[in-house]
């Protein structure tokens, strides 16, 4: 099942994405962060049944999840993004 909009609002309040209070070496780990490879392909895989309309009920979790994990992953490194940025001015300004 895909998040609900109130998960989505949790993950934000929790996560705070628009905030860079992480360290460099945090932020830089959290944009290393991704899918493997061989989850990209089963991805592109499930994307094409969904498209058919083939996906079975098993499938359409598989897919749901790979979503979800993708908006946690986008969560944590506009954090990351944000937060290397507000690192540089810093150091700009110092």
């Amino acid at each position: 099942m895909l998040a609900t909009a109130a998960e989505t609002a949790i993950l934000k309040r929790v996560i705070r994405p628009d905030i860079g209070d992480i360290s460099p070496e945090a932020a830089k780990a959290l944009l290393a962060m991704g899918f493997p490879e061989t989850d990209h392909a089963r991805m592109a895989e499930l994307s094409e049944k969904a498209r058919e309309g083939a996906l079975n009920p098993e499938e359409q979790d598989e897919l749901d999840g790979y979503i979800n994990v993708s908006h946690f992953i986008a969560f944590v490194q506009s954090k990351a993004r944000i937060s290397l940025k507000a690192q540089n001015t810093n150091s700009s300004a110092a």
